[in-house]
């Protein structure tokens, strides 16, 4: 959800109109970047509260040692073919890890479509539908129950890079100072729409300027430690994944767990776009209706949410 849509439509085409100087897309992005807004802001909140900004404290340190226990936490909602395709790839992708995980865990959300699963995936199904923050807690708190130190967490709708769980051990052990890590996310997608996600970096998080610390990461790409699970619960006000992880970490940040972005921990994220225009317009309209939907719910719970926001920088992926 990195979007420079709660400011004026002329300052957003300005910044993007400048910052795309020189690039053979500039007026096509452009345009889409108008469609962006005009859906974010029509669901979207009232975001005008910039004020009492104030610095997150002082980092605490990770207690992750070598050989660390990592568990993958995954909610998901099986209701299409795509979504049926989508689980057989994250789930496949997860076999190819380097470093494999001590368990992967998965929230059946309610799902109306069956599957099976291999045995290695422990699979706990929901009585009703409730949404991924519900979803996420539960399959935390097993986790948590199990002793993992590293919970990661990721979609149905992505492709985990080979080296997913061995960056994010690596960089726990590497950069003591942040307990949450997020990485790369780049779309599966290969078309237009897909591009526009990656150079508008809307599921890199968002970089606090002049700091290595996020602001916020994607719960599509996450990893927490236990100190951090044990703490922070996501807010289950949130029905659909939009706006619940950029609350989950602003609650850490303000804790003193520091997010840190690490390039080398990608998820591939399959949007759906499949080359006709008219429906992948609609899908992406879809997405950034539900962003705006979630925005609403974001500035209920900080209602000073964008005096942050307006102190970071997106991540693109080109």
């Amino acid at each position: 959800m990195s979007s420079l849509s709660n400011l004026p439509y002329g300052k957003i085409l300005d910044y993007w109109y400048e910052k795309l100087k020189g690039k053979s897309y500039r007026y096509k992005f452009l345009l889409t970047k108008t469609v962006e807004v005009f859906t974010f802001k029509s669901y979207g909140g009232n975001g005008s509260n910039r004020h009492n900004y104030f610095a997150f404290p002082k980092p605490i340190k990770n207690t992750i040692s070598e050989n660390p226990k990592l568990s993958i936490v995954i909610p998901t909602f099986l209701n299409t073919e795509k979504s049926l395709q989508d689980i057989s790839n994250l789930l496949q992708s997860i076999s190819n890890q380097v470093l494999q995980p001590n368990e992967i865990i998965l929230i059946d959300d309610c799902s109306p479509i069956s599957f099976s699963f291999p045995t290695n995936v422990t699979v706990y199904r929901l009585e009703q539908n409730s949404g991924p923050a519900k979803a996420r807690n539960f399959g935390k708190t097993l986790a948590l129950e199990n002793g993992a130190d590293i919970i990661a967490f990721t979609d149905t709708d992505c492709i985990l890079s080979e080296n997913w769980t061995s960056s994010i051990v690596q960089a726990f052990l590497e950069f003591k100072d942040f307990q949450i890590l997020s990485g790369d996310t780049p779309a599966h997608d290969k078309g237009w729409f897909g591009t526009y996600h990656n150079i508008n970096g809307t599921l890199n998080g968002r970089q606090l300027k002049n700091s290595e610390r996020l602001l916020y990461g994607t719960t599509a790409n996450l990893a927490i430690t236990k100190e951090v699970a044990s703490n922070i619960d996501f807010n289950e006000n949130f029905p659909n994944a939009a706006g619940e992880d950029i609350e989950f970490c602003f609650k850490a940040n303000k804790k003193g767990f520091a997010i840190k972005y690490i390039p080398t921990m990608t998820v591939y994220h399959n949007f759906g776009y499949n080359g006709r225009l008219t429906k992948n317009l609609k899908l992406f309209r879809q997405q950034f209706k539900k962003y705006g939907q979630g925005e609403k719910i974001l500035l209920q719970e900080i209602p000073n949410y964008y005096a942050y926001f307006d102190q970071t920088n997106e991540i693109t992926t080109e």
